[in-house]
């Protein structure tokens, strides 16, 4: 029986094709497969079952708030985000009533903030639709955040800006660095760019000892232990997947101090840049 996870997603993309009977053998998922599960069904006609309950309810159900997981969501257009970051960030907070109040306001401003930034760039950049859902797993004392999209991935995006740019390897490493985007931004009547949601995720988990998975297309690149590994993947995914988790344990630090001196003091002397 399969046990699908963050660590081992790459093995299992190839569930992903018509006619595939194989989802019955599933004993255990996250919430990055249940995004791209999601995310495929929405684009194929011949839609994916299982027999699996778990899966099928993740899938299907109407949400309990005695759940440790989120509905999944759809992100179209950054029409409403905030609202559904918002109920994120409130199924996950519920389980963390035993820290103290200065550690809860931060987490808050953690999960928002990265929430909203990642929905924020499917929305900009896919194309497509995005499906994203967050669990929390109270034996384990983690919380993984996912969303999936069957648009156009990051390549593509990039080279808009980055013609000489060859690989989805490239694009994903690139897209990780501080102001990278391909979606020109308005602010104060001047044209600007964004391009600070990556890298605030990747500079965020740093602080924790967090870990990412990213998948482009025929690319993965995962984040963990503080290094960076790229595999170009035997099945493709067509579309954009990202997935972030953290322990519960790595979490108390100041937020608006990681604000401060990753992004703000950066931003506010750069006028080529932009708040996030």
């Amino acid at each position: 029986m399969k046990q699908i996870r963050i660590t081992n997603i790459e093995n299992h993309i190839s569930l992903f094709n018509n006619q595939n009977n194989l989802f019955n053998d599933i004993k255990w998922v996250e919430p990055i497969f249940i995004s791209m599960t999601s995310a495929y069904n929405q684009n194929v006609e011949y839609l994916l079952e299982t027999n699996n309950r778990y899966l099928y309810n993740m899938l299907t159900s109407e949400y309990k708030f005695c759940k440790t997981f989120s509905p999944i969501s759809k992100i179209t257009t950054r029409n409403g985000l905030e609202a559904i970051s918002t109920q994120l960030t409130n199924v996950m907070l519920k389980n963390f009533t035993h820290l103290k109040s200065t550690d809860i306001v931060d987490l808050k401003q953690y999960l928002q903030y990265l929430f909203l930034e990642l929905m924020n760039n499917v929305a900009d950049h896919a194309q497509a639709d995005g499906h994203v859902m967050t669990q929390y797993y109270p034996i384990n004392k983690k919380v993984q955040f996912a969303i999936a999209d069957k648009g156009v991935g990051f390549l593509s995006n990039l080279q808009l800006k980055f013609p000489d740019m060859k690989t989805e390897g490239e694009a994903i490493l690139k897209a990780l660095e501080k102001g990278i985007t391909a979606t020109p931004q308005k602010m104060y009547g001047h044209e600007k760019n964004a391009g600070y949601g990556l890298y605030a995720m990747l500079e965020i988990l740093k602080q924790t000892n967090g870990r990412f998975v990213i998948i482009s297309n025929d690319t993965l690149v995962r984040f963990e232990d503080n290094q960076y590994t790229t595999k170009e993947l035997a099945y493709k995914w067509e579309g954009v997947v990202i997935a972030f988790e953290f322990d519960e344990a790595n979490i108390e630090f100041d937020m608006d101090y990681f604000k401060r001196n990753y992004l703000w003091n950066e931003i506010l002397d750069d006028d080529d840049e932009d708040f996030f």
